[in-house]
């Protein structure tokens, strides 16, 4: 009886460890092809597993763009640097291996989001994103359109165009025609004197 037992928390640990090696969010899709591709565990497994690491708490899962990720929280970061011993160093070896040859794949994949969201009034909110290497933002806008398909359209452009838009956009904030130093110097004109009619 305690094989079993013991067999489904090692499971669980090394859904943990590849989550936590990895450093990001990953998709259920790519913990599942670790996962099969080295036959550690059949896909109902997983999915079972995943499932009741969010309900301990110790995996956070989240939507985007019809993709399901999931993220090691604090407490689970607390239980696979306590139990990691229980993970067999083979298992840890093709983990580290795993992560070294996607690691830039995935991040690649990551640091772009795109996602819209309906609003009371019937228009759609569309948020877009970039992020650096490390998960932090580089760029966040957010718009409202009258259409699905414009929001669909907005996320699909920004997706296929996302560097060109970064660019071009910050090439915009930075770059000045103004032959006057940058240095800001207040000017009387910027301030004008409070008009006396408008204050009565």
């Amino acid at each position: 009886m305690a094989d079993p037992i013991r067999q489904l928390a090692e499971h669980k640990l090394i859904i943990l460890h590849l989550v936590q090696k990895m450093g990001i969010s990953l998709s259920n899709s790519e913990i599942c092809q670790f996962l099969l591709n080295k036959e550690y565990m059949n896909y109902f497994s997983v999915q079972q597993y995943l499932a009741e690491l969010v309900d301990a708490g110790w995996l956070e899962k989240s939507k985007e763009h019809n993709n399901t990720r999931y993220t090691l929280t604090d407490d689970g970061e607390d239980v696979i640097n306590y139990f990691q011993n229980h993970v067999s160093e083979s298992v840890k070896e093709d983990i580290s291996i795993y992560v070294k040859e996607n690691s830039k794949r995935i991040r690649a994949e990551y640091a772009v989001t795109a996602n819209y969201f309906p609003e009371f009034n019937g228009d759609f909110l569309v948020k877009c994103g970039l992020c650096d290497d490390d998960g932090a933002p580089l760029m966040e806008i957010s718009v409202s359109v009258v259409s699905k398909q414009q929001a669909q359209q907005i996320c699909r452009n920004w997706r296929k165009n996302v560097s060109h838009f970064y660019g071009s956009f910050l090439t915009s904030l930075v770059v000045s025609d103004d032959p006057i130093p940058t240095e800001f110097k207040a000017r009387l004109e910027n301030f004008p004197e409070p008009n006396p009619e408008e204050q009565n």
